[in-house]
């Protein structure tokens, strides 16, 4: 039986390619979807290198999986000048590519690929409900899946029936959403990522400075703006800080949750959370988190570790667990 790997699908994607030389590692991520470079940017940025152990166990499964699928192909758009340059000629061809490549993706539309689903949303939110729907027919059925999502449900039950009705997409339509993200593209004021506020900020900060000194300005705030430090308090416990919480706590919190709530919020976080879980686990509930295990998408990985960060507060609320084992000598 094949030892599980304790590394995530990015994690082991990662690791691959910091062990390639920069051009080869570069080549492949200019050929990879915009969402999975900016994944592997992130965990590139902050992942400790894998053990030899764990390094053998990658390139293990690589080989597997190369076995397993074909070569890279080319690109379709390519393939389909080439036959008809063949077919009509280079002149006819050009002519008929370019009226063909509207009806794919112009350069703002592929920039959507680029910006998170919540961004998406934000710029087509005052549009007509069409013109959404356009734009999420335009995307990618992953992309597009989050970016529905990020509607009111309301919103996308309307969306998901014109969605369902659209039988083309006329040049017409086309030309002005690629107005419509132009004037977006071309506003330098507005921010093309993830709004960071203050609050996010500042909790952000606290969470990374010693425990004396967040207690310190995390009381001194209270006093003078409690709202606000209710606001910071309830942004500086996220998924990321079951790092600090005691093994015991661990256990306790674990056996309240399904291995169907695990298995997406362990898929995307780092290697040592992720022992710190599964050890807690005992062994019919590991193997059925293991059993569970596959590529999740960012929405169900969000939703998973959102519903665990929940559960947590409210044992902790009531003296089950304590969320920070760094704070138990504060007082």
């Amino acid at each position: 039986m094949t030892e599980a790997i304790h590394l995530s699908d990015a994690e082991q994607a990662a690791a691959l390619l910091m062990s390639l030389d920069k051009s080869d590692a570069a080549a492949i991520l200019k050929n990879m979807p915009p969402a999975d470079v900016h994944r592997l940017a992130a965990v590139m940025s902050s992942m400790d290198a894998p053990s030899r152990s764990e390094f053998t166990q990658v390139l293990g499964r690589f080989h597997r999986d190369v076995k397993s699928y074909s070569g890279v192909k080319a690109s379709a758009g390519d393939r389909v000048l080439n036959l008809l340059q063949e077919a009509l000629g280079e002149e006819h061809a050009k002519l008929l590519s370019d009226r063909l490549a509207l009806h794919g993706q112009s350069k703002h539309i592929a920039k959507l690929k680029w910006l998170e689903p919540q961004t998406i949303v934000d710029i087509i939110r005052r549009e007509h409900p069409q013109i959404q729907a356009v734009v999420i027919a335009c995307l990618d059925a992953a992309q597009g899946s989050d970016v529905l999502l990020a509607f009111e449900e309301e919103r996308r039950l309307d969306l998901l029936s014109r969605l369902s009705a659209l039988k083309h997409i006329t040049p017409i339509a086309l030309e002005e959403l690629d107005w419509l993200l132009e004037q977006y593209f071309s506003n330098i004021g507005r921010p093309l990522g993830r709004t960071m506020t203050g609050d996010s900020v500042a909790a952000a900060l606290l969470n990374e400075m010693d425990v004396g000194a967040e207690s310190s300005l995390l009381n001194a705030l209270r006093e003078n703006q409690p709202e606000q430090a209710a606001r910071v308090e309830e942004l500086m416990f996220g998924f990321a800080q079951f790092s600090h919480m005691a093994e015991h706590d661990i256990e306790v919190l674990v056996r309240q949750l399904a291995a169907e709530v695990l298995a997406p919020a362990l898929s995307e976080t780092t290697a040592q959370l992720r022992r710190k879980f599964i050890e807690a686990l005992g062994q019919q509930k590991k193997q059925a988190v293991v059993a569970l295990s596959k590529r999740f998408t960012q929405a169900e990985v969000h939703a998973a570790q959102s519903e665990i960060v929940r559960i947590a507060k409210q044992m902790a609320a009531v003296g089950e667990i304590i969320l920070d084992a760094r704070k138990i000598d504060v007082f």
